[in-house]
């Protein structure tokens, strides 16, 4: 049996008493095994050196990209030259047989659309809504398209006074 040594140390406060162990370096706690019910850290747990860029996943770029878009105003214009590539499997989710093919329609006729007018719309308005239609990954021709019209639209309004 190995032999601890153990420090008894007695706080006598208000009539109670606390006993604490002093570890002396002797042990399973000398040899980097956590206390029970504690978890010893490994490399992962430490922060990386701030001098070395750290590796980012592309779920974490493409969240970061998601938020920054949340402010039009501040999104980075990206070049998008033709009308982006949607699958319409995953912009109408499985619906009863008509609900579904009026779905599958209305995306077609809409990318069809946008394909006519998509050098109608300013590069900005284009960039902007691309990004702001794919937040929650479920993109739709449908969705884009109400966004460009009002790009186009929204600076004829009146103001609001």
């Amino acid at each position: 049996m190995m032999r601890h040594h153990v420090l008894v140390l007695i706080v006598a406060v208000g009539g109670a008493s606390l006993a604490l162990p002093a570890f002396t370096g002797t042990g399973a706690h000398a040899q980097g095994v956590a206390p029970p019910g504690h978890r010893q850290p490994k490399a992962d747990d430490v922060p990386r050196d701030s001098s070395k860029p750290a590796r980012r996943s592309p779920e974490d770029i493409a969240l970061e990209r998601a938020l920054n878009n949340i402010c039009r105003g501040c999104s980075p214009v990206i070049p998008v030259r033709n009308v982006p590539r949607y699958s319409i499997d995953r912009s109408c989710p499985a619906l009863s047989g008509e609900a579904d093919d009026r779905c599958r329609k209305d995306e077609e006729t809409a990318r069809q659309r946008l394909n006519e007018q998509w050098a109608t719309f300013t590069e900005k308005a284009r960039s902007d809504c691309v990004q702001t239609n794919e937040i929650g990954g479920r993109p739709s021709y449908v969705q884009l398209g109400i966004c460009l019209k009002t790009t186009q639209l929204a600076p004829t309004l009146p103001d609001a006074r």
